[in-house]
């Protein structure tokens, strides 16, 4: 399996946690495509929150580094990191050390 698609399937199980945390069910069947902030995405900033905060658990936990997901790169983005779970991924990846 890729590293790409660990990542996903990380973020995956945090935003079904997450579902059951704040009852979202439009999120409780999540897949890469799953929006997730934005337009048409469910979480709102507090969710988005917490979620980017467990994933930088998760990550430092299973690969021993640590990444900041809310950095001023993302907030800056023309395209949200935060809109999907590919898209989160992607952000993790590029913070990955190589």
């Amino acid at each position: 399996m890729s590293e790409k698609k660990v990542i996903e399937a990380l973020i995956i199980d945090l935003v079904k946690l997450l579902a059951e945390d704040f009852q979202i069910d439009s999120l409780i069947n999540p897949d890469a495509t799953t929006l997730l902030y934005g337009i048409d995405g469910p979480l709102d900033s507090m969710a988005l929150v917490n979620l980017i905060a467990d994933i930088e658990d998760a990550i430092s936990e299973k690969f021993s580094v640590s990444i900041s997901l809310a950095d001023e790169k993302a907030m800056s983005a023309h395209h949200s990191p935060y809109r999907s779970v590919t898209s989160l991924a992607d952000a993790v990846l590029e913070r990955m050390p190589s």
